[in-house]
């Protein structure tokens, strides 16, 4: 059970021990008072700077209204602030990542952006603003319906930045049961994956019991298909320890960048 109450002087720790033994990220790099270990998402991780020298301007996103699907702890968020981005918009289902995105908003002092706990899929199917850049890194391997994912986003902005894994034949995901996905004039292998370690205390996956993976062919495919039809593959690590690995940018034709 959580700690209610602190009787100790006030500080980030406390809130960071709220999760202990929990963080993904190296909340250290934001806060040497905080301990240090984790991925080192708010500094050490590329992927937003990647994003920005293909879909932004001059390597910023000055200017851009941002949507990010699956902040997790808001790493990537910091980082895109920091590149410029005038309004983000992240949207994450799982309630303890979106609290730890609301501590290290108050540890950054992130002033544009706004976190909303809820699922991803719902909230690009309801009524919304366009926006200049979809942000969506390791979220679309944890979806059950990927292809409907691309479908809302491609609807929702002219650009889309994407790190996710796929399927491919290697050992390690032979285990996963081979499906077909048909909708909205496609006809596209899937490949089912059922989660084993949704109880832990440090599970980051989906909110449903099965994911479908794609293959990366599929994927840019899918991507065309809905308008996308400008996609650079930026690094493809088919050796990645948990499956095969893409980042890629993708964008509509002759899409203009927002006004700075």
């Amino acid at each position: 059970m959580k700690k209610q109450f602190f009787t100790n002087l006030p500080s980030h720790r406390n809130a960071y021990d709220l999760f202990a033994d929990k963080w993904a990220c190296d909340l250290g790099e934001i806060d040497p008072s905080l301990p240090s270990g984790g991925v080192p998402g708010f500094r050490g991780d590329p992927r937003p700077t990647q994003a920005a020298a293909h879909l932004g301007r001059d390597g910023r996103f000055d200017g851009y209204d941002v949507l990010e699907l699956g902040p997790l702890e808001a790493a990537h968020t910091a980082q895109l602030e920091r590149l410029g981005a005038a309004r983000i918009t992240a949207v994450e289902a799982n309630s303890e990542a979106f609290l730890k995105c609301l501590i290290v908003k108050n540890i950054v002092r992130l002033d544009r952006s706004t976190f909303l706990l809820g699922d991803v899929t719902r909230f690009l199917d309801a009524p919304g603003p366009r926006y200049d850049l979809i942000f969506a890194c390791g979220i679309l391997y944890h979806m059950q319906d990927p292809v409907e994912l691309i479908r809302l986003a491609a609807a929702r902005a002219d650009r889309l930045f994407l790190w996710t894994h796929y399927y491919a034949e290697v050992p390690h995901l032979k285990h996963l049961k081979p499906r077909t996905y048909r909708g909205h004039g496609l006809s596209v292998p899937t490949y089912e994956m059922t989660y084993r370690n949704s109880g832990l205390g440090t599970f980051w996956g989906g909110n449903r019991a099965t994911t479908n993976w794609l293959e990366l062919p599929t994927i840019l495919t899918v991507l065309a298909h809905f308008g996308l039809t400008e996609t650079v593959v930026i690094a493809d690590d088919h050796h990645h320890l948990y499956g095969p690995a893409v980042t890629l940018c993708a964008s509509r034709t002759g899409a203009a960048p927002p006004a700075a």
